[in-house]
């Protein structure tokens, strides 16, 4: 599944702020993953990860499937090139994540939705990297085809909280079980949030599989 010359996208687990790095897989083997040092982004300098840093990873299966892992630092190797050794969790850990049709996920996040001049605060059902459904309470007057503003609450595994403002459109507005939802699709997310909710929804993927509650 993972082999020498893939490119990986790190994402640290415990920073306050997001941040992305690339690098490539040198060697992959049944004691993990060398890879060779990252580079930040934004910055396009080189990372220095210690040992036990917590991160993130993903790399392309094919054009439309990204799969994810989490994984630590190891230790380093000095060969041609220097390395970091990473761990591998095993293709049966491996999360798939749609790029073109992002998958939804359970999650009740918190969200307000801004409609007749005041935000009304509400629940997801689901989320994705493509936009979510929403419970609409009682009285907010919110249409299929309108445009919308919105702040989003995204609480990760560490504790932190992600407040992200959004815009997006109203794709339908339908009924379950008596309830009113909205189905919104995200407009024009930056790299960092569209990052941000793909973590989330990751994050929440793993807690459902340990509970048995996805496949």
């Amino acid at each position: 599944m993972i082999k020498a010359g893939i490119t990986l996208q790190l994402e640290p687990i415990h920073n306050d702020t997001p941040e992305i790095y690339r690098c490539r897989v040198v060697e992959a083997g049944n004691n993990g993953i060398y890879i060779d040092y990252p580079i930040h982004t934004k910055t396009g300098k080189t990372v220095f990860l210690i040992n036990g840093t917590q991160l993130k990873a993903s790399f392309i299966h094919n054009e439309q499937t990204v799969l994810m892992f989490e994984t630590e630092v190891l230790s380093r190797k000095i060969a041609k090139i220097p390395m970091i050794h990473i761990h591998y969790p095993g293709e049966e850990e491996l999360v798939k994540i749609q790029r073109r049709q992002f998958v939804r996920v359970d999650a009740n996040a918190d969200i307000s939705l801004y409609s007749d001049n005041q935000y009304h605060p509400t629940i997801t059902e689901d989320i994705s990297a493509g936009g979510c459904a929403v419970l609409l309470n009682d009285g907010m007057n919110i249409k299929r085809g309108a445009r919308i503003a919105m702040i989003i609450v995204l609480t990760m595994q560490t504790g932190e909280c992600n407040y992200l403002e959004l815009s997006g459109s109203i794709i339908r507005v339908w009924e379950r079980n008596k309830k009113k939802i909205a189905s919104i699709q995200f407009l024009n997310l930056t790299e960092t949030q569209r990052q941000l909710i793909m973590r989330y929804c990751f994050e929440r993927q793993l807690e459902l599989r340990k509970k048995g509650l996805l496949e």
